[in-house]
């Protein structure tokens, strides 16, 4: 009885007894290692993380070679083969030069003739309209021709007012009366319709009236003059 009585109480007082606390260092390892664990990659050592000295060179020559200005070609040809390369490219100058030239003169030779060309079209229209104009010219003549004989001093004024405005319009417009009386005769301008002999002997025939007169238009002959010439 006394024996079962001890045991009882042994398990009791092991039960009762407190549980020995933990070791801080025990539990203090593995959360170091968790740490350090934690830190770096999975599968990553210190060597990868480090940069790679060979690859920092290769990447610096790279770019030194793009900064560095292209190396200029060398001319290897010799003295003479250079003399003769500058004899044919003055050559060349000399050639472009000369056709530079002849194309000048040649645009210059088409202007003028095109000017030329222009104004001689400009005057057979101007020839044409005054040869259409000469004829009333002459009917205006003969008009205050008739007048100035009547007895209407007034009307005979105005006619020949009006009469000295169309010369005068038509002489600024180039129109020349050819010399009349007194003037030597000129085949190219005086047409002789009637003739008589001078009185007094002549070197050349001379006009002594004129019978319907002529014109010129910029220095060539319009209409010849109708005159009468002494011998």
């Amino acid at each position: 009885m006394s024996d079962a009585r001890t045991d009882f109480r042994q398990d009791a007082g092991e039960q009762a007894r407190p549980a020995p606390a933990p070791d801080p260092g025990a539990g203090a390892a593995p959360q170091a290692g968790s740490a350090d664990h934690g830190d770096s990659a999975p599968g990553q050592t210190e060597e990868s993380r480090e940069p790679s000295t060979d690859q920092e060179a290769g990447e610096q020559e790279a770019s030194l070679d793009r900064a560095a200005p292209p190396e200029e070609p060398v001319d290897e040809r010799t003295p003479e083969e250079l003399r003769s390369a500058l004899a044919e490219a003055e050559r060349l100058r000399d050639d472009y030069l000369d056709q530079a030239q002849r194309g000048r003169a040649e645009y210059q030779n088409l202007k003028r003739r095109a000017d030329e060309s222009l104004a001689a079209a400009l005057d057979r229209g101007g020839e044409r309209l005054l040869n259409q104009l000469l004829g009333v010219l002459d009917n205006f003549g003969y008009v205050v021709d008739a007048i100035s004989e009547g007895d209407d001093a007034q009307l005979a004024k105005g006619v020949q007012m009006v009469h000295g405005e169309l010369v005068s319009a038509l002489e600024a417009a180039g129109l020349e009366p050819i010399p009349g009386v007194g003037a030597a005769f000129n085949p190219e301008m005086h047409e002789a319709l009637l003739s008589e002999e001078s009185p007094e002997p002549l070197d050349e025939p001379v006009v002594t009236e004129v019978l319907r007169p002529g014109y010129r238009f910029k220095g060539r002959t319009l209409r010849p003059a109708s005159v009468k010439v002494f011998r």
